[in-house]
């Protein structure tokens, strides 16, 4: 190739030679022109319009072909249209001309680790965190990590997404695939720790609440799972692929939520049929007998003599007693308390926001009730629908009556 373009170059300076005389240029004006066309191939590059910088690229190539920002520049633009053939030559070209520029290393690697050459990826990654003065060392981590990944090594890829965030603690797409590969591994307290991590520094990002959605669904705290799967909805708004993963996730708390309160509420009948059994049936307490004692044998006669008195004494009381009118006792009456499910639609701490509820619900034929209860000394709305006699009657309305207008509920229970 190199032979080729020297030919070229010798063909073409003959036929401009037998033009006209060509004058040289100085040599500080090429370069000013070099970095002219290099600066306006670089924006074009940054932008995306790769063809654009293709072209200013060259022509600044062809002024200052020993350049190594302009060689690495070409490499880019090349590996970009998939060119990495030329790529790479341009960029070893950079790095022979300046091998400290740990940039082109990162660069370089990049394309061999497309072409799924490991191993001289890794070395060339190697050499560009090994430059002290490489402000980007993060990122060469985390590619590396990537790599570690596709050869199996689960290890060095936990090791270097550690390290990819130790140098940098915003680096949101190492905060993913660490909390990603925890849940993988099923230890959700460190995946949780991740997540918590990058959200502590203020990272919005759907991939972030959804995997608190995840973490908190597999630890069972599905009311907070839900809250951030909600989150992670709103933000994924635009990702088609990450909203069907997420209503999938859904859906699961949805059934986990019912499944543990119909749980709790079958706890708490069991409760309340066991408190009304003992109320129906009063302990028996057991009369206790009173021990006769035999007389000794010297005192019979007296003692003959002691009952006749005291039975002659107990018919007088007897006679004297079933004369008074004693008043029968009636039983009290135990009321018992009636347990009435309802369905809550909504739990807010803005008034306001209660009330619009309210009245979207009337507009839709319900008519729903306001509920007012403090809890840490706060004010709380809650808007609820019912009351039902049977849990089953309950969720039979939600099911058929709610959901299917997209309204999400809960069934709970009172005693009234």
């Amino acid at each position: 190739m190199r032979r080729f373009l020297l030919f070229f170059t010798a063909v073409a300076v003959l036929i401009l030679g037998s033009c006209a005389p060509r004058q040289q240029m100085p040599e500080k004006e090429q370069v000013q022109n070099a970095m002219y066309y290099y600066k306006i191939g670089l924006s074009y590059l940054n932008s995306g319009n790769n063809s654009q910088a293709l072209y200013y690229l060259n022509k600044a190539y062809s002024i200052d072909p020993n350049n190594p920002e302009i060689l690495n520049a070409l490499g880019i633009a090349y590996s970009n249209v998939g060119e990495y053939k030329k790529a790479k030559e341009f960029l070893l070209k950079a790095i022979e001309k300046n091998p400290d520029r740990a940039e082109t290393y990162t660069n370089l690697g990049t394309i061999l680790a497309k072409e799924k050459q490991y191993e001289k990826a890794l070395w060339y990654f190697q050499r560009a965190v090994e430059n002290p003065s490489y402000m980007k060392k993060d990122l060469v981590f985390y590619n590396m990590a990537l790599i570690y990944k596709q050869m199996g090594n689960l290890k060095l890829y936990e090791e270097n997404l550690k390290k990819a965030l130790s140098y940098n603690s915003f680096l949101l797409p190492a905060y993913v695939a660490l909390g990603d590969f925890y849940m993988q591994q099923k230890k959700y307290q460190d995946a949780l720790a991740v997540y918590l991590s990058a959200k502590d520094k203020g990272l919005v990002s759907p991939y972030i609440y959804l995997g608190l959605g995840k973490v908190y669904y597999h630890l069972g705290e599905y009311e907070k799972a839900k809250e951030y799967l909600i989150k992670a909805k709103k933000l994924a708004r635009n990702n088609d692929f990450l909203l069907l993963e997420i209503e999938r996730f859904i859906r699961k708390t949805d059934q986990k939520i019912i499944q543990k309160t119909e749980e709790k509420l079958e706890q708490q009948l069991s409760i309340a049929k066991q408190e009304e059994t003992a109320i129906k049936k009063p302990p028996v307490i057991a009369e206790e007998k009173p021990v006769e004692e035999k007389p000794a044998i010297g005192e019979e006669k007296t003692a003959k003599i002691e009952k006749q008195e005291e039975e002659k004494v107990e018919k007088t009381g007897e006679e004297l007693i079933a004369k008074k009118e004693v008043a029968p006792q009636t039983p009290k009456k135990v009321v018992k308390p009636k347990i009435r499910f309802y369905v809550l639609v909504g739990r807010f701490t803005d008034e306001e926001k209660a009330f619009q509820l309210v009245e979207t619900l009337r507009q839709k034929g319900f008519t729903p009730e306001l509920k007012k209860e403090y809890i840490d000394e706060k004010p709380v709305y809650s808007v609820i629908i019912g009351y039902f006699r049977e849990y089953r009657e309950a969720s039979r309305f939600y099911r058929k009556k709610l959901r299917p207008l997209g309204i999400r509920g809960i069934v709970k229970f009172t005693r009234k």
